[in-house]
């Protein structure tokens, strides 16, 4: 597991570095690339805490209840991507706001080079796993392959001519994925679906919130023209 999650990594820096070099939001803010690079490292360790950490939540033992256990999650295995998410999410907005950087515009680069990244994620945990996933990991290797095209050959174009917001593009994806993530959740295990188990709320939650910010961030400006 160790493995897949260094060489995602790399490849999500990789992509960050190719879309960020030449981007005329940060050009403009003297915005370096380096900065960009010290923002995905510090995004990589939140995230991976907050995998950790919903996946204890939603799934708890002792072992994981306990701090050495919580930690070594090399040698005890559980994390949850959407805590990774969220957690890079929150993170973002929050730290893009304290450094006075752009925002929406570093969601949407961290968030393509996330969508380019997770399928080759799921193929290396499928490889190390010498094809032993379960039949959700397989829908879910299909849905980011279908988000990887749908982003690369049409929402992409569209927020690089300036026809969506900095920002929208990644709240599409959290709303998309939101809910493809729940319907699969919920359809695979409909005899012991919970929708009191965390990870099942805070995909509601990043579900609605992603749709109302999204609502809020395009359409607000034409009605108040309107108006």
């Amino acid at each position: 597991m160790l493995l897949v999650l260094f060489v995602c990594f790399f490849l999500f820096l990789y992509i960050v570095y190719y879309l960020s070099r030449d981007d005329f939001v940060l050009t403009r803010k003297d915005i370096p690339v380096s900065k960009v690079f010290s923002m995905v490292f510090l995004t990589g360790l939140i995230s991976l805490f907050a995998a950790r950490f919903l996946f204890a939540l939603a799934y708890p033992t002792s072992v994981l209840l306990n701090p050495l256990g919580f930690l070594a999650f090399y040698y005890y295995a559980g994390l949850s991507l959407v805590g990774a998410i969220i957690g890079a999410e929150v993170f973002i907005y929050s730290y893009s706001q304290y450094k006075k950087m752009p925002a929406g515009k570093i969601f949407d680069l961290f968030t393509l080079a996330f969508i380019g990244v997770l399928p080759v994620g799921l193929i290396g945990n499928f490889i190390v796993g010498l094809g032993r996933v379960g039949f959700f990991a397989n829908i879910l290797l299909v849905f980011s392959i279908l988000l990887l095209l749908l982003f690369g050959k049409v929402i992409y174009p569209f927020s690089t001519k300036g026809e969506i917001k900095d920002g929208s593009l990644g709240f599409i994806f959290v709303a998309i994925f939101s809910f493809l993530y729940f319907l699969t959740k919920l359809f695979l295990n409909l005899k012991d679906f919970s929708f009191l188990n965390p990870e099942n709320i805070v995909l509601l939650v990043m579900l609605f919130s992603s749709l109302i910010l999204l609502l809020n961030q395009e359409m607000m400006d034409k009605f108040l023209t309107k108006k």
